[in-house]
């Protein structure tokens, strides 16, 4: 009997039969049985083949950057602001595509994992039939063993009295030796049943199995994350630590992709038949036709499990008839008191003995355990491969988008016009209309033609140059001589900070003077219509 409600029918689905087409070649490029063999190193290979196609695209990729990165390095040519915000922009609507695709994968990633957990709780029903068959069988075994030993000797102490009708004395002995023989055949047969399963543990497969997916689920978001987290970064700022980033995730994704393609192949090559694969590649060791039968519910032979099921209800019917007989006539023979107790005895434990073997029946039937087979197929074929096709689907999107984001941000940042603090760090924000306050810095003036500044403003200003270049001290001298109320400029032999030609400023009185070198002795008077330099208006 099956379960309620689920179908024991299975057929691969159609993304299995298409990844299943995929071709399966050696290093020689020749064809390959397909058959899921995971023992087979002419079969792990053709995966290894197959997985190796996004290293492959990993070293092109890699090729072509580092020779677009030898043919630019050396452009220094300065560009205005503005010429690559198309790049900049481009590179944002990239990290946005990436960051889509990724969270495809984290999708895929999410309904991989119910699949699987739904694969394993049809594995934790099909350990429960299997605990129900150990069960039923140990308590099979006891009642026509260990529990009929004393009964069966207290019965054959009672016959044992003298009697007169010697006939009927030799039907109940010949009664009482079938019950005794059968007993020993139907705990014989219980423990036949019981041997072979005594070693399967399905219940702490199960539990690894779980304890692994939690850990690949946890595995796969924290990949998928983090690969987020670097298209964040970029869509932030474009910065060569971003783009090292890129490039590292770009990497990890394509690892990610060639376990994703080995490993999609192979589900697909096991779902044509998973019960021919489990039967021949799980670790257990159960004879391969018992498992296959019960998997695939194709009778090829009679199954060892249902030879033994059959033997033990032949025995325990033949104990029933035996003890029937001795139920009847016993009593009518013999007045010894232990009679009736022994025969109650070996009543109780034949109806437990029978209950035991109904509920073996059903355990031992191959519709149930198929269904519960089928149900687990079903959502590791079918929707665990969908969501592993799609995280495969994310992974190759993610990579293409990867490489244009890796190249573009590279194009972009050699024409980045930033300056640089001393920490050599980049200060140019991501998308900005030119340099930033904090990066500028005032321009040296051009050297005069006849050697003195074309106006007092122009002085000031390259006063003001020489006070950003010269030492502080030499900066508070400056300032405590200009707040006395005057101010010289004239050509001293020291210059302003080895700027050639122009003097500090100093004064007497209250004038300005703008004077030649102390040679000539001679100082020219500023004009009156010139201000007076305070230095609150200075400052």
């Amino acid at each position: 009997m099956g379960s309620a409600g689920v179908s024991d029918e299975y057929s691969p689905p159609r993304l299995s039969r298409l990844l299943h087409a995929l071709p399966h070649v050696n290093v020689t490029l020749h064809r390959v049985n397909d058959t899921f063999a995971p023992n087979s190193p002419i079969y792990l290979e053709s995966l290894g083949i197959l997985g190796s196609i996004p290293g492959a695209w990993l070293i092109l990729t890699l090729t072509v950057l580092l020779i677009y990165l030898l043919t630019r390095c050396c452009d220094r040519k300065q560009r205005p602001p503005r010429s690559i915000t198309a790049l900049k922009i481009t590179l944002m609507i990239l990290s946005v595509v990436c960051c889509g695709a990724i969270g495809v994968g984290l999708f895929g990633n999410d309904d991989l994992h119910n699949a699987v957990l739904q694969s394993i709780q049809a594995g934790n029903q099909l350990a429960g039939l299997i605990n129900t068959v150990k069960n039923q069988s140990s308590i099979l075994e006891e009642a026509m063993g260990s529990r009929a030993r004393a009964p069966l000797a207290r019965l054959a102490d009672a016959l044992d009295a003298p009697v007169a009708n010697q006939t009927a004395l030799g039907t109940l002995l010949r009664a009482l030796s079938a019950l005794r023989n059968n007993a020993s055949a139907a705990a014989s047969a219980a423990d036949n049943l019981r041997r072979p399963l005594a070693a399967l543990n399905l219940d702490a497969v199960m539990k690894r199995a779980w304890v692994w997916e939690a850990a690949r689920w946890a595995g796969g978001m924290a990949g998928w994350c983090c690969g987020g987290a670097v298209c964040v970064a970029l869509l932030a700022a474009a910065a060569r630590r971003s783009r090292v980033c890129a490039g590292c995730a770009g990497g990890v994704l394509v690892c990610g992709h060639a376990l994703l393609t080995a490993g999609a192949v192979a589900a697909a090559d096991a779902c044509q038949e998973p019960a021919r694969a489990v039967a021949h590649y799980a670790p257990h060791h159960l004879p391969v036709d018992m498992v296959y039968y019960y998997l695939s519910c194709k009778v090829s032979r009679e199954n060892v499990l249902t030879a033994e099921l059959r033997n033990a209800q032949r025995a325990v019917v033949a104990v029933r008839q035996a003890l029937a007989v001795l139920s009847r006539g016993a009593p009518q023979m013999f007045t010894d008191p232990v009679l009736q107790p022994a025969l109650g005895a070996l009543g109780a434990g034949t109806g437990e003995a029978e209950r035991a073997l109904v509920s073996l029946s059903g355990a031992l039937e191959c519709r149930t355990a198929r269904a519960y087979f089928v149900a687990a197929a079903r959502a590791a074929c079918d929707g665990g491969l969908q969501a592993l096709s799609l995280q495969l689907l994310a992974a190759i999107a993610a990579g293409f988008l990867f490489t244009a984001i890796v190249l573009v941000d590279s194009h972009a940042w050699i024409y980045i016009n930033t300056k640089r603090s001393g920490g050599g760090e980049e200060q140019a924000p991501f998308l900005s209309s030119g340099s930033s306050a904090g990066s500028r810095s005032l321009p040296r003036p051009a050297p005069f033609p006849n050697g003195k500044p074309p106006s007092y403003s122009a002085a000031v200003q390259l006063m003001d140059l020489a006070d950003r270049e010269r030492p502080s001290a030499e900066v508070a001298c400056a300032r405590r001589s200009r707040m006395s109320g005057s101010a010289t400029l004239g050509r001293a032999s020291g210059g302003l900070g080895g700027l050639g030609g122009l003097g500090a400023l100093g004064g007497a009185g209250g004038s300005h003077t703008l004077g030649r070198a102390p040679h000539n002795g001679k100082y020219a008077t500023l004009s009156k219509q010139c201000k007076t330099l305070e230095s609150s208006d200075f400052y």
